[in-house]
């Protein structure tokens, strides 16, 4: 038997599978943390990409507005914020010049101690800093429509800011393609009826992971992003363990897609067939925090799955669902009903859901976690309290058909079959 460790919240669950069934375990490439993280960011305002430096693009006097992802995200802002903004008063923009605005899209707005807790205690004590409401019509301003017809409504504080710093961190995402970017925008500080047209493009096939050139949604993005004029973005790359390892630095779109490619390189891991059992954690902390983030991990880790195959997924998923809205589309029953409900009425938590039925009517799904196990039956997917009781299910669906993928940090991991 072979013994794997893997992240489950904030701990770690043991697996022991046959070592003759594991094809192989799926991981990609480990990439190594940054020897001097703050002199690599430093690097990147000095030398970035597509773009002026932040001292030919900043100048005293201006009021800087910095987008900063909200809890779900894991970007080390409380490392690279302290380079930033230092750097900037070093340009002779002081703190009372600068704000943050947390980048919230549909997600619920943070305490005061989710703040401090994102950008660390010196900066919440430094810079003011704001949650975007994606709902608060007083603080939107309409920049009309995209090519898709999208209408635009984005944050006023921070569009009318004189200058505008994206921030965030790039992973794969199950339909923008990537997070990072131009997510800081779309959906960051976008109004909700903005963001619902743009997400309905997620019913799409080519809105799909690790797509971006022929991605319409993604491009959708792009397009509305410009329209804010963003000055600057600083997009982070971690690894599995929260390590600081990529830092890209500079022109919305240049210098996002070097950070893509960055992750392709290292995570992107090529199959040459696919498993009759994939057995995936999420990654653990904030990569399976709740439903949401713990799907995407599922969504991953389905690319290296066979079909009518098994899935054991490893996410606990302490915060639950982020609103009830998730359950009345649960309770649809089943991928039909829910593809038609959106078809008449679109909204980002029922193709959440869908995206989970389309898996779950697919494959057999085990589910790991702490989430209310009605809920998970009703989604067609089998909850188990432990790994053990988990792998006996899937060895009793499967016979004597146990070819074995693991996938450690699925969150993280994208499959590729050549």
């Amino acid at each position: 038997m072979k013994e794997i460790p893997l992240k489950y919240g904030s701990g770690t669950v043991k697996v022991s599978v046959p070592e003759d069934d594991i094809i192989s375990v799926l991981s990609g490439r480990h990439m190594e943390p940054l020897p001097s993280p703050r002199d690599t960011i430093w690097s990147a305002f000095q030398d970035p990409i597509g773009s002026p430096p932040l001292s030919r693009i900043v100048k005293k006097g201006e009021k800087i507005a910095l987008i900063v992802s909200d809890y779900t995200r894991a970007t080390k802002a409380d490392l690279f914020l302290p380079v930033l903004i230092d750097h900037l008063n070093e340009l002779g923009i002081p703190d009372q010049d600068i704000f943050i605005v947390f980048a919230n899209g549909t997600h619920p707005l943070h305490t005061p101690e989710k703040q401090q807790q994102i950008v660390g205690k010196e900066i919440a004590k430094r810079i003011k800093m704001l949650d975007h409401d994606c709902k608060d019509e007083s603080n939107l301003v309409n920049l009309g429509k995209t090519s898709r017809g999208t209408p635009v409504k984005m944050n006023k504080m921070v569009y009318e800011a004189d200058r505008k710093i994206l921030t965030g961190s790039i992973t794969y995402h199950y339909f923008a393609g990537f997070g990072g970017g131009r997510k800081a925008v779309l959906p960051g500080i976008s109004g909700f009826e903005t963001i619902q047209a743009n997400h309905r493009l997620s019913m799409d096939s080519r809105s799909t992971t690790a797509a971006l050139d022929d991605n319409p949604l993604s491009l959708d993005m792009e397009e509305a992003a410009k329209m804010l004029k963003p000055d600057f973005i600083l997009n982070t790359v971690l690894n599995e363990d929260k390590e600081l390892c990529g830092v890209f630095a500079g022109d919305l779109i240049a210098a996002h897609r070097a950070g893509c490619q960055f992750i392709n390189e290292y995570a992107m891991v090529r199959v040459k067939k696919k498993a009759d059992l994939v057995i995936a954690a999420s990654g653990g902390g904030g990569m399976d925090i709740n439903y949401v983030q713990s799907h995407k991990a599922m969504e991953n880790a389905h690319f290296a799955l066979k079909d009518g195959g098994a899935m054991i997924l490893l996410a606990e998923s302490p915060d639950g669902f982020p609103s009830e809205v998730y359950e009345k589309y649960i309770r649809l029953g089943s991928g039909k009903k829910i593809h038609e409900e959106l078809n008449r009425n679109f909204t980002i938590p029922g193709h959440t859901v869908f995206a989970t039925f389309h898996k779950a009517e697919r494959f057999k799904i085990i589910w790991v976690s702490k989430l209310p196990k009605e809920i998970v039956k009703a989604m067609k997917i089998t909850p188990a309290d432990s790994f053990e009781e988990a792998y006996a299910l899937a060895r009793k669906w499967l016979g004597g058909k146990r070819e074995t993928y693991i996938m450690p940090a699925a969150y993280t991991t994208f499959p590729v079959t050549k």
